[in-house]
C-alpha cells in the first residue's frame, strides 16, 4: 500500500465515514475542514504506526498537512532516513 492510498483510506474512515468520493490526492484537508488542526495529530499517530516513523513535532504544521500528496512527501521523507 503506498502513503496515499494509506492516507486516503484512513482520512475516508476515520472522517468521512468511509465515503471517500472527492477526496483526491490534491484535495485541500484543511481548507476544506475535513480534518481540523487538532485532527492532525490523530493522523501524524496513524502514520507514525502505519510506517514506522517518527514525524518531529516542528514538522506538524499546516502546510505539511495541507492534502495527501503533501503528506504522502512529508512520509517518504521520513522513510528515507
Amino acid at each position: 500500500m503506498t502513503a496515499q492510498d494509506f492516507l486516503l483510506e484512513c482520512i475516508a474512515d476515520s472522517w468521512l465515514d468511509g465515503n471517500s468520493a472527492g477526496l483526491s490526492a490534491d484535495t485541500p484537508l484543511l481548507e476544506l475542514n475535513i480534518i481540523s488542526s487538532a485532527e492532525v495529530f490523530d493522523l501524524v499517530h496513524a502514520i507514525q504506526s502505519e510506517f514506522s516513523i517518527v514525524i518531529p513535532l516542528q514538522e506538524v504544521r499546516p502546510e505539511n498537512f495541507r492534502s495527501v500528496a503533501v503528506i504522502a512527501d512529508l512520509i517518504e521523507r521520513f522513510r528515507k532516513n
